[in-house]
């Protein structure tokens, strides 16, 4: 019968002691005499070992013990289930943590400090790893020993997330930065910067809606977003990159700033010598002084906009309050001047006689051919009639390619002319020493003049300037 109690059992001819730990997980056998285990009939003593219900974990032999019993069983634990976790598939931001610039020199940059971690729609964040039940044990009685099962938990959800039915995997619901708010993981589509973006701060890569910089972008530093951006403050001799559209309180300021946006643009100044490159239409509410501007639309700024130095090349049509100054500053403007169209247009016009020489090239080896077959006859060889029948084959396709290209070429050019019909309107005055440049034409003004529009004349191929009508003069107000 089984074994029971804390004075166990004698076995093996009442020689031993047959005894059970508390938790039932070890058989022990002692014994008050001397003997020699290597002298006993071990099956024999493990057979009274199993008769008094010691059924698990039985070992081969007795195994002596520093109490100096022998164990004879051993039972197996259980082992308890592990936790629910989290497993996260993007990382938190290293915030204020610069970046290994050059790891065989151990440089590192200061601006560079990762404080944004963008992620776009439908990434996976992460994900729960469910929490496991255990593994069961057994005590040397053959009874089961439960496990105690793995804790749950339950994923929870800041703004911008999803989460999946099964409440396992949580994903991006849009392009934004991944962020924890009060411990929920969220993706936010606005980032704010409560000052200057400077060594505290660092170069900002947003891949958000918008990006807003509540002070000065500091010179040498970098913002990039891939929505709106607004910076309160200005910006001095620093990289701004948009992907949607610009808002600039203050100026943009110095030879060393940059600034690309892809729609539209409002600023306050721009001024000693940045390249400012503007998709859309750009907005001028101050001045513009010694620039390179470049506006795929129209520039604008009706009520108090300026002009003064620079070099402005405009897709569309200008409206300013001021152009030039009275001291004469050299200012030059362009309008009706698509730079993309234009490119496109000067790479046709570069690759159009490369195909045309090929083509021309081709349709010399077919003559030659069919003049060398009708000498020839029958003589006419195997490989010449591959030749000839491969460049036949091939000329078709070349001829296509040449006439697209043209077609491109021709309606590139027809585009370009159409633009001829931009227009400068000046609503203040237009100021001597100003040079515009409208389609084939260039003009320098050379005398004061007020409320005036500046045109292309297409009978004369020459740019005019004419008094505003009383309809235009009433648009500033627009």
């Amino acid at each position: 019968m089984p074994i029971s109690g804390d004075k166990g059992v004698k076995v093996y001819g009442e020689l031993f002691v047959l005894k059970l730990s508390k938790d039932k997980m070890a058989a022990l056998i002692s014994t008050s005499e001397e003997c020699d285990m290597a002298t006993l009939d071990i099956e024999r003593l493990m057979g009274d070992v199993r008769s008094n219900g010691i059924v698990f974990g039985l070992l081969p032999s007795p195994k002596f013990q520093s109490t100096g019993k022998y164990l004879v069983a051993q039972g197996e634990p259980s082992k308890n289930g592990d936790d629910a976790k989290v497993r996260m598939h993007v990382q938190l931001s290293n915030q204020k943590v610069p970046q290994l610039k050059d790891s065989q020199k151990d440089q590192v940059d200061y601006r560079e400090l990762g404080i944004i971690v963008n992620v776009t729609k439908g990434r996976l964040l992460l994900e729960k790893i469910p929490f496991t039940p255990g593994v069961p044990g057994k005590n040397v009685l053959g009874e089961e020993i439960k496990p105690k099962p793995g804790k749950d938990n339950t994923l929870k959800i800041g703004k911008g997330v999803t989460l999946t039915e099964d409440g396992m995997k949580i994903f991006a619901d849009l392009d934004g930065k991944f962020a924890l708010v009060e411990g929920r993981p969220s993706v936010l589509s606005e980032h704010v910067i409560k000052g200057d973006v400077d060594m505290s701060v660092g170069n900002i890569v947003f891949g958000g809606r918008l990006l807003e910089i509540q002070g000065e972008l500091i010179s040498g530093f970098q913002v990039k977003c891939r929505g709106d951006i607004r910076i309160a403050r200005g910006v001095n001799n620093s990289l701004v990159m948009a992907g949607g559209t610009l808002t600039v309180k203050g100026s943009i300021c110095g030879e060393e700033a940059t600034v690309k946006v892809r729609g539209d643009a409002e600023v306050e100044f721009v001024e000693n010598g940045p390249r400012v490159e503007i998709g859309g239409n750009l907005n001028v509410t101050g001045y513009i002084m010694q620039a390179d501007i470049h506006v795929g639309k129209n520039l604008t700024g009706r009520q108090t906009g300026r002009v003064i130095g620079g070099h402005l090349v405009i897709g569309g049509s200008v409206y300013l309050a001021e152009m030039g100054s009275d001291a004469e500053v050299n200012t030059e403007v362009s309008v009706g001047m698509n730079l993309d169209l234009l490119g496109r247009k000067l790479r046709i016009d570069a690759i159009i006689p490369l195909w045309s020489g090929r083509l021309n090239e081709l349709i010399k080896n077919i003559s030659g051919l069919q003049k060398i077959k009708k000498e020839m006859g029958a003589e006419f060889s195997v490989e010449n009639r591959e030749r000839l029948k491969k460049y036949q084959g091939v000329m078709p396709k070349l001829m296509d390619k040449v006439d697209r290209l043209n077609e491109a070429a021709n309606a590139a050019e027809a585009e370009l002319a159409e633009m001829v019909d931009e227009q400068i309107h000046v609503y203040g005055t237009l100021y001597p020493g100003v040079t515009f440049r409208i389609g084939p034409a260039v003009r320098m003004t050379n005398i004061q003049e007020k409320e005036v529009v500046v045109f292309f004349d297409r009978p004369s191929q020459q740019i005019k300037i004419r008094p505003m009508t009383d309809q235009e003069k009433a648009a500033r107000s627009l």
